[in-house]
């Protein structure tokens, strides 16, 4: 049991200290490291699970995929990139700020001696970013709630674990080494509290990440490498001052709930997860 609990422990720490931007954890000027730190936590993320769970590591972190699971990650992942450029432009204007995408207009903002495979790597980084936080904050959390405490409501751990979602967002800005100096709108945090709900709602009814990891790397790929300049001033905003832009609004606000209520109550009136899972 200590063995078990240890190795869960020693995922978590290579996931905070791999997983994240290296000029964060090493104050080092080359970004574009981070997809080959984030894919080496995926590895030995994966290779630890697999010694503790032989049998059903690949369940544990909602990864039991079938070729169509792929396809529709796929495709899913392709529509909702679409999505998020359309709704990051349209909330960006109503916050009086214009949104440009890195990848198309990185020369503008950058140096022109910064290589274009620097920009791509940026991108890259978000495939294994947010595929562990998925199968780490997202099924093995939720599923192993789920399967640990039997009585537990599903609206419970997905409400529960969505606030956390929300709030580590907060922490991350407002003890950040990066001195952003800037925190999270309460309007923010409530739409992300909802993007939490439909996310985890996603993981707990069909047990696997696709849909929330398609959802996840979609907006993240859109909305982080972009810029967001001010309107009136040609200041560019920070990352916590883009999640206001683009979620402390009421527009967002009221689409994310609807959304994360939708999910509640189809969850709530079909099957439930566990049932699902048990088929499986």
């Amino acid at each position: 049991m200590l063995k078990r609990f240890g190795l869960i422990i020693l995922v978590y720490l290579i996931w905070l200290f791999l997983n994240y931007n290296p000029q964060l954890s090493f104050e080092n000027s080359s970004p574009h490291w981070g997809w080959i730190l984030s894919l080496l936590a995926s590895v030995l993320i994966i290779i630890i699970m697999k010694f503790r769970d032989p049998d059903s590591w690949k369940k544990n972190l909602g990864i039991c995929l079938q070729k169509m699971d792929l396809l529709k990650f796929l495709v899913v992942t392709v529509l909702l990139v679409i999505g998020s450029y359309i709704l990051i432009y349209h909330l960006s204007e109503i916050s009086h700020y214009s949104f440009k995408p890195e990848l198309l207009n990185y020369k503008s903002f950058y140096s022109v001696s910064t290589p274009f495979h620097q920009i791509i790597a940026g991108y890259i980084y978000f495939f294994p970013e947010t595929f562990n936080e998925e199968i780490l904050v997202g099924a093995f959390l939720l599923l192993g709630l789920q399967r640990s405490i039997k009585k537990l409501n599903p609206t419970i751990i997905a409400v529960s674990i969505a606030l956390f979602f929300s709030l580590m967002h907060q922490a991350l800005y407002v003890f950040s080494s990066m001195q952003f100096k800037t925190s999270l709108t309460l309007l923010t945090l409530f739409s992300l509290f909802f993007v939490g709900v439909l996310r985890n709602v996603l993981i707990l009814k069909t047990g696997k990440i696709v849909y929330s990891w398609a959802l996840h790397l979609s907006f993240n790929f859109v909305f982080l490498p972009g810029f967001f300049i001010n309107k009136s001033t040609g200041e560019i905003a920070n990352e916590p001052q883009r999640f206001n832009i683009v979620f402390g609004n009421y527009p967002m606000l009221i689409l994310t709930g609807i959304l994360a209520i939708a999910s509640l109550v189809y969850m709530k009136i079909s099957s439930s997860p566990r049932e699902i899972i048990n088929h499986r």
